[in-house]
């Protein structure tokens, strides 16, 4: 079995799926007051004013959690045969690559880059990554990292 090639891609800067993450958000708050004022037969003005006053307080919301989860910069992604480096100005090394979601031109990458800090996600894209996209999926799928050690405390139990 042949290892997978030495690969550096620019991942998306998650723009569009921050966008999308917000409209989302967005149209619960819209439904849920539109479904609200519907069962309390509140008059059709009051209506459309509770489904936008939801709507927006749900779509700041939205914006709010989806700039906390994904990356606000572009980073750059590297396989160098042995391990796996995120580039956000400088290098960090990753733990463990889980690849969330594929959608074949599209990855949602989780990247655990400190053994017991918050793990980071990444947007990878074909248009992002341009010519890189194929080597990229191919070093993800077979490279994706070990799983983190697991201490066991003097009882036997894994912290």
């Amino acid at each position: 079995m042949r290892a997978a090639p030495v690969v550096q891609a620019a991942l998306a800067s998650g723009r569009r799926e921050r966008m999308f993450i917000t409209l989302l958000h967005a149209l619960a708050g819209a439904h849920v007051a539109t479904w609200f004022a519907n069962e309390a037969e509140i008059p059709t003005a009051a209506l459309f004013a509770a489904a936008a006053g939801a709507a927006a307080v749900m779509a700041s919301l939205g914006a709010v959690l989806a700039r906390r989860a994904l990356p606000v910069r572009p980073a750059h992604l590297l396989w160098d045969g042995q391990a796996w480096r995120l580039q956000l100005g400088h290098d960090l090394q990753v733990i463990r690559l889980v690849t969330a979601l594929d959608l074949g031109v599209w990855m949602l990458l989780k990247l655990h880059l400190a053994e017991h800090a918050r793990p980071c996600w990444q947007v990878a894209s074909a248009r992002a990554a341009g010519g890189a996209w194929h080597g990229l999926r191919v070093a993800v799928a077979a490279h994706a990292g070990a799983l983190p050690v697991q201490r066991r405390t003097a009882s036997g139990s894994a912290r």
